[in-house]
């Protein structure tokens, strides 16, 4: 059964209000991944981007290098299968949330992206994988034992294998060369468009100095995220994303102009989200503890870090912006869309919220996915 939501706050304006926003403002939601997307309508959003657990079979900190704090666990009881098992759960939700022509981005690495994928191709259907995205993002850690771990994979799958949204020329890249080398058929090179995107990205991960940082140890660089809306969103469509850690999927929706719904469990991760979005929107109405420091350099980013996480963790009444932030914004015009800090209801435990894998709703050869072994 559909959990209810509970507004905690609004920041910025309201526009239009369809189901999907009842409130007329882009949604950040404290609430389980699935408990999420079940509580939403179906076929509602043109892009969804998942970061969920890597199997890493580890526990962390919820912000990188930082002494104390709340963890969150990658760890499975159940290994290989109770991950996959809690996954696929996931993913076939996902798919009922998209629109026709709608995307999936499901970020993994090696640790067991060769096992979602086998997912995806029962859930969404062969034909409707389009690509497997490699961002290299080199950097230290260089292993003497094997070749280098260095890239992630990004599933991107379609729910139409016959439509879907794609503008290559948004995201078109630099030629190596600026001159010169000509095609193999002898034709010339567009060097002022560059060169049509293929499907291995070169991007250095977030490093702890940089401006758009916040410590979280998932943290993804703006710029991946700006790169896969651009390139299959137009402005004003909607995109999701139900484990959305420290808000960068988010928070590069919001610049892009489209909208929104993002979801994490973490209260700290949704605290964070909340903070990045209205530094984005209305800078002045942030704390001078909120505000990222000038100063560049990994020590004064972990001093920074360390400040903004214990003042979120030792509020623990807290969910979105602090009282003087969210006062503050109050006075404040902002221009653009606002957004509201929501909190699911409680689940009925008695009655587990599960995902209806019928013919109506999968490909053919989907069917039997709940019983497929690994």
């Amino acid at each position: 059964m559909p959990s209810s939501f509970l507004t905690i706050q609004t920041i910025g304006p309201a526009g239009e209000a369809p189901p999907l926003f009842p409130a007329g403002r882009n949604r950040l939601i404290q609430g389980e991944c699935l408990a999420v997307m079940e509580s939403l309508p179906a076929k509602s959003f043109d892009a969804i981007y998942l970061d969920p657990p890597f199997f890493t079979q580890k526990t962390r900190r919820l912000l990188e290098r930082v002494e104390r704090g709340a963890f969150y666990s990658d760890n499975w009881d159940e290994g290989l299968h109770g991950y996959l098992q809690w996954l696929e759960e996931r993913l076939a939700r996902v798919r009922e949330l998209l629109k026709p022509e709608g995307a999936l981005f499901l970020h993994l690495d090696w640790h067991a992206v060769h096992y979602a994928k086998v997912v995806l191709d029962h859930l969404f259907g062969i034909d409707n994988f389009q690509n497997e995205l490699i961002w290299y993002y080199s950097g230290g850690g260089a292993s003497k034992t094997r070749f280098a771990r260095k890239h992630d994979n990004i599933l991107y799958y379609t729910k139409s294998a016959k439509a879907w949204k794609f503008y290559a020329d948004r995201v078109r890249t630099p030629y190596k060369w600026t001159a010169g080398q000509p095609r193999a058929d002898g034709s010339a090179r567009d060097y002022e468009r560059g060169k049509l995107p293929d499907d291995v990205w070169e991007q250095h991960a977030l490093m702890p100095w940089a401006e758009e940082s916040v410590a979280y140890p998932t943290q993804k660089p703006e710029a991946l995220l700006e790169r896969l809306l651009l390139a299959t969103t137009d402005e004003g469509d909607v995109v999701g994303d139900f484990v959305c850690g420290s808000g960068t999927t988010a928070t590069t929706a919001q610049r892009l102009n489209r909208r929104w719904v993002a979801a994490d469990e973490s209260r700290v991760a949704v605290c964070l989200a909340a903070e990045r979005l209205a530094q984005l929107m209305a800078p002045d109405c942030l704390t001078r503890g909120a505000k990222r420091s000038l100063t560049r350099g990994a020590k004064r980013s972990r001093a920074w870090a360390q400040e903004r996480f214990t003042s979120i963790e030792q509020d623990e009444s807290r969910l979105g912006l602090d009282a003087a932030a969210l006062a503050a914004c109050e006075l404040t015009i902002v221009q653009e869309r606002g957004f509201a800090v929501e909190r699911i209801g409680e689940a009925d435990e008695a009655s587990p919220q599960t995902v209806e894998l019928s013919p109506e709703n999968l490909p053919e050869e989907a069917s039997s996915v709940l019983s497929f072994k690994f």
